[in-house]
């Protein structure tokens, strides 16, 4: 992933900045790519994963001395959020003027829509376990890792997760 122009504009200005000045730096790149692989399965467009890991990043930079020890879940629930934020605003934006004859229909749209909306009803844990395990693809050793918690406990909260998607999804389709 390139370096991004509003990421030089935070460097200069200290953001991100904790004395030493090379952690955010330093973790820029990783984060920058996990951003990126959490947004494009939901976002399916390279240009809007690229904007949201650039706000992403921004307000990481600006949080800087409180994520930097585990930012990973930081930086997987954000992202989600900023991800239906743009699918919500894609729906805005995409529904017909009134006057407009076309047919907007996008059926892998609607399914994305499903998804985001069930996901949203999950617990934030399992959210968070869903991203980082299939959005991101991190391993469950590395959720763990990253949540400060045993394997065997991301693999109960992926479990519960998928089985509530399931339902979830199954009973709007019903």
């Amino acid at each position: 992933m390139r370096r991004f122009g509003p990421m030089k504009i935070l460097r200069q200005s200290g953001a991100g900045d904790d004395g030493d000045g090379q952690d955010f730096e330093a973790a820029f790149d990783r984060l920058s790519q996990l951003a990126f692989r959490i947004s494009f399965p939901l976002l399916q467009n390279r240009q809007d994963c690229e904007d949201v890991a650039i706000e992403v990043l921004a307000r990481a930079a600006v949080r800087w001395k409180s994520i930097k020890g585990n930012p990973d879940p930081w930086i997987a629930k954000v992202t989600i959020n900023r991800s239906l934020d743009v699918l919500r605003q894609r729906k805005a934006a995409s529904r017909p003027h009134p006057v407009s004859t076309l047919n907007t229909e996008d059926t892998n749209h609607d399914e994305r829509l499903d998804l985001v909306s069930a996901l949203q009803r999950l617990p934030m844990r399992q959210r968070e376990t869903i991203a980082l395990r299939y959005f991101a693809g991190l391993s469950e050793e590395e959720v763990a890792r990253a949540f400060g918690c045993s394997v065997g406990t991301v693999k109960q909260h992926s479990s519960r997760a998928i089985r509530k998607l399931r339902n979830l999804i199954s009973t709007k389709e019903a």
